[in-house]
């Protein structure tokens, strides 16, 4: 019975993925996408809304976050939009250092001639409430001058064009709390990042086209690339404090999923926008960094166990808490499948029905089912890109195109097992009672060495090496069709390395923003730092009063 709950449940989330991938494939060729946000039709006039852009940081390479807030400004100046925006660093920063280095960065920013929306800077002494407790801060004592706040994050970057759309979209949508965009990922030159961009890019305009179909105005909200209507946030997306010590009691870490489904169970629309908009944000560049990412979010969302029933939330907005716990969950589940098939081999096939080990006759139908649901929506993804030359030759052509996804599938196959064995071990260590440290990101195009790669893959390394030794000496068929997946745990460590470099693969994983970049891309390309007038930048105090909470979402 475990074991027949094991494939459900791993059967159902692969399916999951499957089927909005083939609603994306029928809104895409039906040609019908528009008309399933709830925006279509309307005839936005120049946007009029108060808004302001938040930048909340904490302890970043301020050379990096200065480049991306001079291209917006410059790119909002030139669309003759300067007026209907300030521009808030928050920052929370607590190393001395890097705080001093914030503010004579601002200061010393070089002059331009145009003028652009007033620059704010402001800094906490104490992160209470840490990214929650800065923006609750500012809209609790400044937000009331405001209609509209673009959250954005330290790596994101946002075209004039999409601020003003987002703007209009709120202007003519009176009902509408939160409008997410989809921020593709750009500007890293490792493989592993060249590989995830392309793999973003490729797929996720389907994946996000089925899920608007079937969520509409029940979406999910990122925690940055986003416009929020302010009012609102204020009144009904204060968040509770869980029970419990940490790791699963304490501030929620992942909030953001949370104060969307407050919002929706306010009565606030939250949409989700599937067109690829100028949008953008920077992945982790190598391995280690991505697995340690991956460990923050787990503890985040293993969290929201303790909210699947919380007063008033809409179902959808209890789904959206589940499928991030099950995401973390599913590691833990292939593992403690692919224990079962190798314990029963060991047994000489004491429990696991023929079916599920190559030699009944219902073996192939249901490996061929397993595989259409792991690999179709993606080959629906790709085939739709082919079939438009345009969009092809968006991705360097082809021929680049075929062989990028060939090999973003196999690094994507060498990597899943190591996934769910860095999340098996994520989850054990939250369910021992240890916490993770939320710092900040390395946010440039970090190497790996290869000592830093044995300290953090030998164990996997060791799984790999002990999964192999048990099949070889036991089963040779179950062996020859884990080999995939042995094959990403015995290579981890040469992946991890050789995956960190920058040059590999620089002609393949080609995407539209490298093809065809934007201005603000172009810009952003030619020099990831660059300066705003003085007399632009205000330092403001900071204020410590921080918003209610609410425990109940009302």
């Amino acid at each position: 019975a475990a074991l027949f709950m094991l494939i459900f449940s791993l059967f159902c989330w692969i399916a999951f993925g499957f089927v909005n991938a083939l609603l994306g494939f029928v809104v895409l060729t039906g040609r019908r996408a528009g008309s399933i946000s709830p925006f279509a039709g309307h005839a936005l006039e120049l946007p009029h809304g108060r808004t302001a852009i938040l930048l909340p940081v904490y302890n970043e390479d301020f050379d990096q976050v200065g480049g991306r807030i001079s291209r917006m400004t410059t790119m909002i100046e030139r669309a003759g939009a300067a007026g209907l925006f300030d521009l808030f660093v928050l920052s929370d920063t607590q190393d001395p250092a890097i705080a001093a280095a914030e503010v004579q960065a601002f200061a010393a920013l070089p002059s331009r001639a145009a003028p652009g929306p007033g620059l704010h800077y402001r800094r906490r002494p104490s992160n209470a409430g840490r990214k929650v407790g800065n923006l609750a801060e500012f809209c609790t004592n400044a937000g009331v001058q405001y209609d509209y706040m673009i959250v954005l994050d330290a790596d994101s970057l946002m075209g004039a064009g999409t601020i003003g759309t987002l703007i209009g979209l709120m202007d003519a949508n009176e009902r509408v709390g939160i409008v997410q965009t989809v921020p593709y990922p750009v500007g890293r030159e490792t493989l592993f990042a060249r590989i995830q961009q392309f793999s973003a890019r490729i797929y996720t305009p389907m994946l996000v086209e089925g899920l608007t179909f079937w969520q509409e105005g029940d979406g999910n909200y990122w925690g940055h690339n986003a416009i929020v209507r302010i009012a609102p946030f204020v009144a009904h997306c204060g968040l509770p404090v869980l029970p419990g010590r940490e790791p699963f009691g304490g501030e929620i870490l992942c909030h953001d999923v949370v104060e969307a489904g407050m919002m929706r169970a306010a009565g606030w629309d939250v949409w989700v926008l599937p067109e690829a908009l100028e949008s953008y944000e920077a992945l982790p560049a190598n391995m280690v960094d991505f697995a340690n990412r991956e460990r923050r979010w787990c503890q985040g969302n293993l969290q929201h166990v303790g909210l699947l029933r919380h007063p008033g939330l809409r179902p959808v907005g209890r789904f959206h808490l589940a499928y991030g716990v099950m995401h973390y969950l599913a590691g833990p589940l292939a593992v403690a499948f692919m224990g079962l098939l190798t314990l029963d081999a060991v047994l000489g096939g004491e429990f696991v029905p023929a079916v599920l080990l190559g030699t009944g006759p219902g073996f192939w139908l249901l490996a061929a089912l397993g595989l259409g649901l792991l690999y179709g929506g993606k080959l629906l993804c790709v085939g739709v890109a082919l079939a438009d030359s345009r969009v092809a030759r968006s991705y360097g052509g082809r021929v680049n195109l075929l062989a990028s996804a060939a090999l973003e599938q196999a690094a994507s196959l060498g990597l899943s097992m190591m996934l769910q064995v860095f999340y098996t071990r994520y989850v054990a260590a939250l369910l021992l009672g240890h916490t993770v440290r939320w710092d900040a990101q390395p946010r440039d195009d970090r190497g790996i060495s290869w000592n830093e790669g044995w300290l953090r893959f030998r164990g996997v390394l060791g799984v790999g090496v002990a999964w192999l030794a048990i099949l070889a000496v036991s089963d040779a068929v179950l062996l020859a069709w884990c080999l995939p997946l042995l094959a990403g745990l015995l290579m981890a460590l040469p992946m991890a390395v050789l995956s960190s470099r920058i040059g590999a693969g620089a002609t393949l994983f080609m995407t539209p923003e490298e093809t065809a970049p934007p201005a603000i891309l172009r810009a952003h390309y030619r020099a990831l730092a660059g300066g705003l007038p003085p007399d632009r930048v205000r330092v403001v105090p900071p204020v410590l009063q921080l918003a209610p909470s609410s425990a109940d979402g009302d």
